[in-house]
């Protein structure tokens, strides 16, 4: 690799990216967290100073939207960044005028330090980095002897170009770029919280109990897990009332896979694909089991290499289209936001993210209690999970925008009922919803 003279001034929005700034909204974020839980109460003048040192080496985080003739495109952002103590909000709009124009938020609260990241910026491998070299930079400052062991990007190096590269690009085969056409999926019910507020259930696993578990069926974790929440979503909400015609939409489980596994990128942007689950769940006697054999079959076909280029393609493709490519931004972004709210936003159930294995080095472990990552729930997409694992904790993260929590009850209930222990915490957004709907009546 080459080392870069000097960081970028400006580039392009990657393929992944170019859609959420125009489908985004105070529902419907498109944003994401990750956040690590220390041994210690966070020192929030030593987390700014840390953060503000950490993203010289991270200049394509240091950036603001900008609206180009044809497309938006990231500018460098000269303002100062400044992090923020964490609120109730969970994966919130992130504003850019109430932000420094950054498309990113550094949080902090007792012993919890955060990113939240809009989407447009970079995808959850991206973010792992980022974070693992703010937590190393952090703890230096504190003046703890860690070391990065070819695991953590410090601010002594300099960035590559290759973190800079839009891999789509790259990889895209115009002669594998099919369309293949989907039909819209099936909608958890519920009722919504109010003022956008979003409910979240963590429970935290033994990873080696799990992955015994899900091996002794043949499957990995991911593929265990979507098949669950398939018999999960079918079991409290359809089984027995699949006559009804909002029922008999296919259960797609929306599983992101990381490009990076995958092919030779180095990127911190987005490059990132999917693999879905599909089934239309109209009978009344489906077993998980079944499903469980249905999830490893459609995983299979949705994991060749032939598979994900033709997905990566078919994005880059439409984005290549002459038509397309020429039209003025702001026609652009009203084509772009009718086609997502047409169909776009309802071609999944629910996201499954496995952010996968956290790894810090040996000299950072003592000081890191937990990993969590969360992804945004929406009007739609009502329900959402992400998981990861750091040591032996596999920690499930699922996000809600409604009240009712059946969903998350079965879910963790089905491992107690194996005989695994499961913690659980929630955020308890209810209370908050209580006592604001309270005080709003006493005014």
């Amino acid at each position: 690799m080459i080392d870069t003279t000097k960081h970028k001034d400006w580039f392009r929005l990657d393929n992944s990216a170019k859609i959420f700034p125009e489908v985004s909204t105070p529902r419907n974020t498109n944003t994401f967290r990750i956040q690590v839980a220390l041994t210690e109460v966070v020192e929030p003048e030593i987390l700014q100073l840390a953060t503000l040192g950490i993203l010289e080496r991270f200049p394509m985080f240091k950036v603001r939207l900008k609206h180009g003739i044809f497309w938006n495109f990231l500018d460098r952002n000269t303002k100062p960044f400044e992090i923020q103590k964490m609120s109730h909000e969970v994966c919130s709009t992130i504003t850019p005028k109430e932000n420094n124009n950054y498309l990113f938020k550094i949080l902090y609260r007792n012993n919890i330090i955060a990113i939240e990241m809009f989407h447009s910026l970079a995808d959850g491998g991206g973010v792992v980095m980022f974070l693992q070299s703010l937590i190393y930079e952090y703890l230096k400052l504190k003046g703890y002897d860690v070391t990065p062991d070819n695991i953590i990007k410090t601010k002594s190096e300099r960035p590559f170009d290759e973190e800079y590269e839009d891999a789509n690009e790259i990889y895209y085969n115009k002669k594998n770029r099919k369309h293949v056409a989907e039909e819209k999926a099936y909608k958890v019910k519920g009722t919504l919280l109010p003022d956008n507020n979003t409910g979240l259930i963590s429970g935290t696993l033994s990873t080696k109990a799990v992955l015994e578990l899900a091996r002794s069926k043949g499957l990995t974790i991911t593929q265990y897990f979507a098949a669950l929440m398939m018999c999960v979503i079918y079991n409290t909400q359809i089984r027995y009332r699949g006559h009804l015609k909002t029922n008999q939409a296919p259960v797609k489980i929306f599983v992101p896979v990381n490009l990076r596994k995958h092919f030779p990128s180095k990127t911190l942007r987005n490059f990132s694909n999917f693999v879905k689950t599909s089934l239309v769940m109209t009978s009344d006697d489906i077993t998980l089991d079944e499903l469980f054999n249905l999830v490893k079959k459609q995983f299979a076909e949705g994991m060749t290499k032939e598979e994900l280029i033709r997905k990566m393609s078919e994005n880059v493709a439409f984005e290549k289209n002459i038509f397309l490519k020429f039209m003025p931004y702001y026609i652009k972004r009203f084509a772009l936001k009718i086609g997502y709210n047409m169909l776009g936003m309802k071609l999944n159930t629910m996201s499954l993210t496995n952010i996968g294995r956290i790894v810090f080095p040996d000299s950072m472990e003592p000081f890191i209690k937990d990993v969590t990552a969360i992804v945004n729930a929406g009007s739609y997409n009502t329900v959402n999970c992400a998981v990861l694992s750091f040591r032996d904790k596999l920690k499930v993260t699922i996000s809600r925008s409604i009240i009712e929590t059946n969903i998350e009850r079965e879910f963790f209930r089905h491992f107690t009922d194996l005989g695994l222990n499961v913690l659980l915490e929630s955020n308890y957004v209810e209370e908050y919803v209580w006592k604001n709907a309270i005080n709003a009546i006493l005014k």
